[in-house]
């Protein structure tokens, strides 16, 4: 770890970083901010959880004009990826009097007339919705000077591809482009081949860091709830998420463990604000096992997850880095265990050779 003060920041973000006691910084951010600063298209590959969101924005908040409208636009997968973001960066930018913005979807678009009339220099957006009021003329972005486009990958495979391409097309052609990814996926490749064409490329860090232990248990479908129930009685811990295939499973898990433990459920079929007050509670320690699909497994900020559980081999390969990556989050040890029946064994083996990965098997007893 270094710390912000030898990345040539401006003394007022110094300041505002001390107050809001972020003292060290970790790798993405030792290398991201200073790459940032010079005004160069960057591609990193980090994992989610790794400061990110700080790595980005730091190298070019300190040159942002307060008289002027948008000049930086961060567009986000999720509206709870642009809940967060945008409360993060409004801690550090408020007390610099700089303005930030949230545009989503999921509520009434005249909630965002609020956001669209004030002179903001940043917005953070999810693609569709950032359209629309650029359509609109809502929001003007034709002087945008740094582009960010987070968890990309997310935000192509939920088909935002084309948006984003846009986006691209909308902002000034000589605006700065920050692109962010956990896993370079194929469409990730194509477009910042296609739309950025320069820029540096920097892999930082492990995808699946050291300190996470990583567990797998080899076992028929029918003795799943059984060695789950076992593991839990057994271990010691303060904060689960169990991730499932389906949400159907997620309620049969949900009912089986709340039995005993203080169980949650979450998936796509809760809206947003219930999806939020789980998580509060989960994360206020009401909830310690959150039984979830991979309506979770990345773009949400929970911290201090003990153990993450695999009830199922996630259907898709990449999903298995984000699924571990919500535990041993900032450099804290985390455990992630896998259960692996005789259908899932050949899925399973591709993870582990893709990603250069061996889980430790434990054997029943």
């Amino acid at each position: 770890m270094g710390s912000f003060e030898k990345l040539g920041l401006k003394k007022e973000i110094i300041e505002v970083l001390s107050r809001l006691n972020f003292k060290n910084t970790f790798a993405v951010q030792d290398k991201i901010i200073p790459l940032a600063k010079t005004g160069k298209n960057i591609v990193f590959r980090s994992r989610t959880g790794s400061g990110k969101t700080l790595a980005y924005s730091l190298g070019f908040i300190g040159k942002i004009n307060k008289k002027q409208g948008i000049q930086m636009l961060i567009v986000v997968p999720t509206r709870e990826l642009c809940i967060q973001v945008g409360k993060d960066l409004k801690k550090i930018c408020e007390p610099l009097g700089i303005n930030v913005g949230m545009l989503y979807g999921g509520r009434d678009i005249r909630g965002d007339y609020r956001t669209t009339r004030k002179n903001n220099q940043i917005i953070v957006g999810t693609p569709g919705r950032l359209i629309q009021h650029i359509n609109d003329k809502n929001v003007k972005v034709g002087n945008t000077k740094c582009t960010v486009y987070d968890e990309s990958d997310e935000m192509f495979d939920n088909g935002f591809y084309s948006d984003c391409a846009y986006i691209r097309k909308r902002v000034s052609k000589d605006s700065q482009v920050i692109l962010s990814s956990a896993t370079m996926t194929d469409k990730v490749n194509r477009f910042i081949n296609k739309e950025i064409m320069e820029y540096e490329l920097l892999e930082i860090g492990n995808l699946v860091p050291e300190n996470i232990t990583q567990k797998k248990i080899f076992c028929k479908i029918n003795e799943k709830d059984r060695i789950l129930l076992n593991f839990f009685s057994k271990k010691r811990f303060r904060r689960v998420m169990v991730f499932c295939n389906t949400k159907i499973k997620t309620y049969r898990i949900f009912k089986m463990l709340n039995e005993k433990f203080k169980a949650g459920v979450l998936n796509s079929d809760f809206k947003i604000e219930e999806r939020a007050d789980t998580l509060n509670l989960f994360k206020e320690g009401k909830i310690r096992i959150l039984i979830t699909t991979d309506v979770a497994a990345r773009g949400l900020q929970i911290e201090n997850v003990d153990i993450i559980v695999n009830y199922d081999v996630p259907r898709r390969e990449e999903y298995y880095i984000h699924r571990i990556g919500r535990t041993g989050r900032k450099d804290k040890k985390g455990y992630a265990l896998t259960l692996v029946c005789p259908e899932d064994d050949d899925r399973f083996y591709n993870i582990e050779f893709e990603y250069k990965l061996s889980a430790e098997e434990l054997v029943l007893k």
